[in-house]
């Protein structure tokens, strides 16, 4: 066992060691910044609910409700008028910089 650390007759062995610096990104660290997309429920009459999945399963990819709202909310951002639509952006990134806040705040 003692010829484990044996590093042969020349202890003082010159070593050259190449360094190259990574980004954070390439050593494959993630952005801290992000969150991740997270299920949600909201409530809306059944009517409402029938229309949508409806919809949903009546197009030809047979998409699930959340899918069908996105595409909905797409369709409707554009038929806004640019100042309409500059609020709605306002808005949505409020919206997602609280779900920033909460999701940092329960995964302390």
């Amino acid at each position: 066992m003692s010829g484990l650390l044996d590093h042969g007759n020349n202890p003082d062995k010159k070593v050259n060691v190449n360094v190259n610096s990574l980004s954070r990104k390439q050593a494959g660290f993630v952005d801290t910044e992000t969150i991740p997309t997270f299920d949600v429920n909201m409530r809306v009459d059944n009517h409402t609910r029938n229309a949508v999945l409806a919809l949903a399963k009546t197009t030809a990819d047979k998409r699930s409700a959340s899918e069908m709202v996105s595409i909905l909310i797409e369709t409707y951002l554009e038929t806004l008028n640019p100042q309409s639509k500059e609020i709605y952006q306002d808005f949505v990134d409020m919206l997602e910089n609280k779900d920033k806040l909460d999701y940092k705040m329960k995964n302390r």
